[in-house]
């Protein structure tokens, strides 16, 4: 089945408009979407209504980044938009990343790299600004010839702006997202830098705080890789979802869109609490 459950727009950190992705998808023949913005649920309401009228299945989505020593990242579907306890807490994600951003500005400017908090809300129309945002403005402005050196030179792990995001414990972005009656599910497995039996050892834990389902048909992931996963997943009984990660032109080769095998779609519906607003 060709799907997409893992897709990001202009209110986080992608390029397009939420409709331009609506867009996108119907013309490719995307069957079922979910948008899953870092750190907010603005968009899911648009989302999902543009998918009703394109004739595409809609699954409320975000993505959540985990304190860790490499990227681990646990996506929630399904989420029941009325449960204020996280928006909230969402919302309290997105204070720390704008703090984040005025630190990363200030020392960029101190580098000679003049760039305000100001200009860069006012260049994006996204609810959740960050480091993508800031390097597109170095690039603009020419103090660097690509996004890709701008993170080299300044905003990457070994760049001279860099300053560390306060992120959410992973047990507590897993009971976050349960608590708004979603499905979390980790992201990009091999973005922990694990190998296999740590891999597993890490999900047997996220499992119990409540990890339901491992992203295993990650597009930019080789076949070998993704059958590797597939069998993680079934041995430990854990969903088995995917997608593109799709930025728009911040991720330039990545196109919206993946196949995934139908048994592992439909049982990925079927844990989907009942009042998820999906449009069947």
């Amino acid at each position: 089945m060709f799907v997409d459950f893992h897709c990001h727009s202009d209110h986080s950190d992608g390029t397009d408009s939420v409709a331009a992705i609506v867009q996108k998808a119907a013309d490719k023949g995307i069957s079922i979407l979910s948008v899953t913005d870092h750190d907010t649920l603005a968009g899911q309401n648009e989302a999902r209504e543009l998918c009703l009228r394109a004739g595409i299945k809609y699954i409320r989505g975000v993505e959540i980044s985990c304190d860790f020593h490499e990227t681990l990242d646990v996506l929630g579907y399904g989420m029941v938009f009325e449960a204020s306890s996280m928006e909230e807490e969402l919302r309290q994600l997105r204070l720390k990343r704008d703090l984040r951003n005025t630190r990363i500005l200030s020392r960029l400017r101190s580098l000679g790299v003049e760039i305000t908090d100001e200009e860069l809300e006012s260049s994006f129309p996204g609810e959740s600004l960050g480091r993508p945002h800031i390097a597109n403005l170095i690039v603009r402005k020419g103090y660097s010839d690509s996004t890709e050196n701008a993170f080299k030179e300044f905003l990457g792990k070994d760049g001279k702006a860099y300053v560390e995001k306060e992120k959410l414990s992973i047990k507590s972005a897993i009971e976050l997202i349960l608590s708004a009656g979603g499905v979390p599910v980790l992201a990009h497995p091999l973005s922990m830098m694990l190998d296999r039996n740590e891999t597993v050892e890490i999900v047997r834990t996220m499992m119990r705080y409540g990890l339901k389902g491992m992203e295993v048909f990650y597009k930019t992931y080789e076949e070998t890789t993704r059958e590797e996963l597939f069998e993680i997943s079934r041995n430990l009984g854990l969903i088995a979802t995917g997608g593109s990660d799709y930025h728009g032109k911040h991720k330039k080769d990545l196109e919206l869109g993946i196949d995934i095998p139908d048994s592992a779609v439909s049982r990925f519906l079927e844990s989907l609490p009942a009042d998820n607003g999906l449009n069947y």
